[in-house]
């Protein structure tokens, strides 16, 4: 118990730390980040980076002291890769502001379709405030990246003016990175342009410049006001579009800037074309699958046409049958899909911005229509693709394990083709994706079923390459240590093979520049880990003597060529591992794909592996966290996340699902045995319980508590419903944890059996319909219904009065009581009513004079019965019901239904007795008194359920002790009010009770007939409930004395003793009148059959009497 109640105190405390958690993120401003840098995702910058360093001097290779002839020969060299790292780092930054540049359109676009008139307009003003930061983001990215293209172009122009032969593959490498950077910025261009942003920035820049005029005379300087409008024309600039051209018209000041020799424009011209021929022929070859495959990736053909307009601009020379040839490739493609809702052309962004490498003549030929057509069979083959991924990532995932286990030692070589083959399936995953969506985009066909179910799978595929290197993180880093420094090994070995064959080398220039690029290389590659930036300048230097003068053999170069490939790709592992969902175009994507709810859930909820259904919500949660760094507005994050929709679809599905599969359990003795059982397929879903935990937005959620959270209340609510069924919810309770493996808490509530009998709440709740439709019967303890519509009559007993304060607690008792103080006092009420009408009052006044005259005469011993009689012969003239009932029959009605109101009392005081007999188990059996505990030093909690339990039995005590009279409780109640003095009217009540009397023994002679005779709608065999009220209303009233001075008892026995008498009378004469007479036999037959009616009739009532006077003999030692 101690332990429990720290857990508790645990999970408060932690609960409490989630909420002041999330209360600072919420108080956090809209903007996540401050400047572009810092727009770089988590796993691609770690935030702890592990550098194993021989010697600290050996990064700092910028640092040391070169020589004279080193600095001539590395100097263009070193400058070239730094400038081709910038042009990766700023692709990258450009990556992650298309993501939010696009967010930011949504959100502006949602705004303007919720708000409409001035509202509209006051929200379209405060979101382009909020993202005037991310604005000036985008303008100086834009700024950089034109300096870094001026930058690199005038660098090569110098480089190339030098007497060095440069060569060719030296060249392509910062092409490719120009061209990277080239296609970033062409798609910035095409976002910009076609969102619609423009009118709303129109819109902001009005209103800004008037509000700066309005402000200037008072609190805006001139120098103030000159800068506001200068940066606003800088991000008018950008926001309404072509800046493209703005980078085409840059190059061209740059162009004039440059002066080439001819022998370097020629070089330049040389090698830009065997570039382009080498973009053509790689990117946009004529083949079927190829050519549709630039619709799904359109990389090559933006960096192609990119290209062509730099080329273009800066006055390059193109060769005209490659320009022809690559024209027309480019011309097939007219609607390339970039976005969600932007998409390219190619033809025409080229007769935009070089027009004049255009003819008049050439002919679009768009291969849209062949690509629809061949639709279904690339679907097919992605399909199929996708299958064959699942089975490779399978045994991939099994090979690797092993090698896990094996360990380092033997095992490099392996690994090593492990890693490559883990990266190249995620980049063959993330692929995938996006060509099926980007099909989808560039034909304008919605997104099929299969189609998403396929990309929901792959998404599953990355998540179980990440998650199996995050699992053996730690012996993977080990393998990482061991793997770098064997292929830093084999370079170093190579290097200096390469180091022997120059100097064999017959011109000393041409020596002396290859040693010092030699150099660098050996400098650049002794570090541990060899970064992407000095793997960037090994390419640069090994482009130098690879290929040239025949310094190493072609084998040798190959292999060199194969293992510099292999360390450049060992470096991205957690880039292209550990930050496989960190990819600009698969969170694009995924923004796309979250909106199709539907078919999301339904793929939720057909999973039945729990891995697969782990890896779907973990692959959400990655993705949706990505997601939120994109976002510039707060508003954009007001929607559920997408991995807290599939968490709550799954939930809900499983919980209906199990619950169902419970009930049929549970209820499977009741279902028609199956001859074949087989045949019908069921869904299991039980393995889905043990998913583990999974995170959302910082919050931990276990699918098995809210299961078990859910059964919980689930059970406890139906076991409230109908506590008859408990069995049932205790059956599905069991089956949970037996099949389920579920531990849904007890509900604890007391158990119901099948003779429940009417429940005390319902007879409370109906305490009117009660009293008037039930018989009591005062010996046996029993309520009986007088008249139903089934073919049975309800009982109400002690023992069912005991199931139900067993069920409800001993909290009913006093409720009870006090529901039917509220029915007596209506019925008194009635009461006081009938006695306070003029006919009533003054018959019953006449009749007290004539007993005030006579009771102390001594022929007058008890009240006459013939007054009586004539007393109700008078209320029957005052009129009679519908039902041919009299007025005093409706008077003994009410006393018989405050009758049966205390009666009910009794009953219920005599079942709480035996609920208590029942629970006497559950308690000490000696008075154990635990005030000495106080002493000791207990735990709050116990000296807390100690109070409570002496509570529980002190009301016990205070409910079910024989002090405890409810009888003299409902006395005390109405007596003051019905013995005021102005009441008067009430005083003379015990004079009606002979007529009561005689009605009651009428009505029951009556009834008991009815039993013998069919088809009686309404009878009963007793009915207590009137002696009962009888002598409660005359105890209150207190004439009880005074009702025993009439005598009643006496006359009705004299009464029924002259009725007697005048039967023998009756067969007396006839006999004396025919004494002597010689036929004695020959007595009147109808005469004796009226003899024994009339005698039958006397022994009924005589009968009735008898039992009334016993009944209200025992009644009024209730009240004594």
């Amino acid at each position: 118990m101690f332990a429990e109640d720290i857990l508790k105190d645990y999970g408060s405390f932690i609960e409490e730390h989630d909420n002041k958690i999330q209360a600072l993120r919420q108080q956090m401003p809209s903007k996540i980040h401050d400047n572009a840098e810092s727009q770089l995702l988590t796993s691609l910058t770690p935030a702890i980076e592990l550098n194993f360093v021989v010697d600290h001097n050996v990064l700092k290779w910028h640092n040391t002291k070169l020589s004279e002839s080193e600095l001539v020969g590395n100097k263009p060299l070193t400058t070239l890769a730094n400038l081709c790292n910038q042009c990766n780092d700023l692709s990258h930054i450009a990556q992650q502001l298309q993501l939010q540049f696009v967010n930011t359109s949504t959100l502006f676009e949602m705004s303007q379709e919720n708000g409409s008139g001035y509202s509209g307009r006051e929200q379209t003003l405060y979101h382009m405030s909020a993202a005037i930061d991310f604005f000036c983001q985008i303008y100086f990215l834009i700024k950089r990246i034109i300096v870094l293209l001026q930058n690199i172009w005038m660098q090569l122009t110098a480089y190339v003016s030098i007497a060095v032969d440069i060569p060719e593959a030296h060249l392509f490498q910062v092409f490719d990175a120009v061209a990277e950077l080239l296609e970033q910025f062409l798609m910035f261009n095409e976002l910009i342009e076609q969102s619609s942003l423009s009118a709303k920035w129109s819109l902001y820049k009005k209103w800004l410049q008037s509000l700066v005029k309005s402000t200037t005379a008072s609190s805006c300087s001139s120098f103030e006001a000159h800068g506001l409008q200068s940066s606003i024309d800088d991000i008018d600039a950008v926001i309404s579009g072509n800046i493209f051209q703005m980078l085409l018209d840059s190059l061209l000041d740059t162009k004039k800037q440059i002066n080439l020799k001819d022998a370097g424009v020629n070089y330049i011209t040389q090698h830009s074309n065997a570039y382009i021929r080498q973009l053509t022929m790689t990117s946009v070859e004529t083949g079927q699958t190829n050519e549709y495959r630039k619709y799904e990736e359109p990389k090559q053909l933006l960096r192609l046409t990119a290209f062509i307009c730099v080329l273009h601009k800066l006055g390059i020379l193109l060769d005209g049958k490659l320009m022809k040839s690559a024209l027309e490739a480019l011309s097939r493609y007219q609607r390339v899909p970039l976005h969600r809702n932007v998409f390219w052309s190619p033809h025409t962004f080229l007769g935009k911005h070089a027009k004049t490498l255009l003819k008049t003549q050439d002919k679009v030929q768009d291969c849209l229509k062949q690509y629809q057509a061949s639709a279904e069979k690339l679907t097919l083959n992605d399909l199929k693709s996708c299958r064959q991924l699942g089975s490779q990532i399978a045994l991939w995932s099994i090979s690797i394990q092993r090698c896990f286990i094996a360990g380092p030692i033997g095992q490099l070589k392996t690994f090593a083709k492990l890693i490559l083959q883990g990266q190249g399936y995620s980049e063959q995953v993330n692929s995938l994706i996006d060509s099926l969506i980007k099909r989808h985009l560039a034909l304008s066909i919605p997104i099929t079923k299969s189609a998403l179910f396929t990309i929901y799978k792959l998404m599953q595929y990355l998540q179980i390459l990440q998650k199996t290197f995050a699992s053996n993180q730690i012996v993977c880093m080990r393998y990482m240590s061991s793997l770098l420094q064997w292929q830093q090994q084999k370079i170093q070995h190579l290097l200096v093979l390469t180091k022997r064959n120059i100097v064999d080398l017959k011109l000393m220039q041409r020596k002396m520049s290859l040693l010092t690029t030699l150099k660098l290389t050996e400098r650049s590659i002794k570090g541990y880990p060899p970064t992407r930036r000095r793997l960037t300048i090994v390419n640069l230097a090994l482009s130098e003597f690879l290929g040239k003068e025949r310094l190493l053999p072609t084998d040798k170069q190959k292999l060199f060529q194969s293992i510099s490939l292999r360390a450049n790709n060992l470096c991205r592992y957690q880039q292209s591992i550990l930050g496989q969902f960190d990819s600009t175009p698969l969170i694009a994507n995924y923004d796309s794909l979250s909106l199709s709810d539907a078919t999301l859930k339904e793929y939720v909820q057909e999973q039945k592996n729990p891995y697969l259904l782990q890896n779907i919500l973990a692959a959400s949660n990655k993705l949706d966290k990505n997601l939120a760094v994109f976002k510039v507005a707060h508003g954009a994050q007001d929607d559920a996340l997408t991995s807290q929709r599939i968490f709550d679809w799954e939930r809900d599905f499983l919980s209906n699902h199990l619950e169902f599969l419970l009930r049929v359990e549970a209820l499977s003795h009741l279902l028609l045995s199956q001859d074949k059982p087989f045949t019908h397929q069921t869904s299991d879903c039980r393995l889905c319980i043990n998913v583990a935990a999974i995170e959302n937005d910082g919050v931990y959620n276990i699918l098995r508590d809210h299961l078990e959270n859910y059964f919980t209340a689930t059970f406890y609510n139906l076991t409230t419903i109908a506590p008859h069924d408990w069995k049932t919810y205790e059956k599905m309770r069991h089956l949970a944890n037996k099949l389920l493996q579920l531990r849904p808490v007890d509900d604890y509530l007391p158990n119901q059996i099948i003779d429940q009998g009417i429940d005390v709440l319902q007879i409370m709740r109906n305490i009117h319909t009660f009293a008037s439709s039930f018989a009591y019967n005062m010996n046996l303890q029993l309520f009986v219904e007088m008249q139903s519509r089934n073919k049975h009559l309800d009982i109400i007993s002690t023992r069912h009065v005991a199931n139900s304060v067993q069920t409800h607690g001993t909290g009913i008792i006093n409720t009870t009581v006090n529901f039917i103080y509220q029915f007596l006092r209506q019925k008194f009420y009635t009461f006081s009513t009938f006695l306070h009408d003029e006919h009533i009052k003054s018959r019953l006044l006449k009749e007290y004079r004539y007993h005030a005259d006579h009771k102390h005469f001594k022929p007058y011993q008890s009240y006459p019965y013939e007054r009586a009689e004539s007393f109700i012969k008078k209320i029957r003239k005052l009129g009679v019901t519908q039902n041919g009932e009299t007025y005093m029959d409706l008077f003994r009605k009410v006393i018989t239904q405050v009758g049966n109101a205390v009666g009910y009392v009794r009953l219920l005081q005599s079942g709480s007795k035996n609920a208590n007999y029942r629970s006497r188990s559950f308690m000490s059996r000696f008075n154990s008194n635990f005030a000495c505990c106080e002493d000791k030093n207990l735990e709050e909690t116990t000296q807390g359920s100690i109070s409570e339990y002496e509570k529980s039995v002190e009301h016990l005590k205070e409910c079910y002790s024989d002090c405890t009279n409810y009888f003299k409780l409902l006395m005390q109640g109405f007596q003051p009010f019905l013995c005021n003095p102005h009441n008067h009217h009430l005083k003379t009540f015990f004079l009606i009770t002979p007529a009561l009397m005689m009605n009651y023994i009428d009505y029951r002679v009556k009834e008991k007939l009815k039993m013998y005779k069919k088809d009686q709608i309404k009878c009963s065999l007793f009915e207590d409930g009137f002696a009962i009220g009888l002598v409660y209303i005359l105890n209150m009233l207190n004439q009880l004395g005074e009702f025993h001075e009439l005598g009643w008892s006496q006359t009705t026995t004299q009464q029924l003793q002259g009725e007697r008498l005048k039967l023998k009378d009756i067969m007396t004469t006839p006999e004396t009148s025919q004494k002597g007479s010689p036929n004695k036999a020959n007595v009147d037959e109808k005469l004796l059959q009226t003899v024994a009616i009339t005698e039958r009739h006397v022994n009924a009532y005589e009968q009735e009497y008898s039992l009334f006077y016993a009944t209200l003999s025992s009644a009024e030692i209730f009240f004594q």
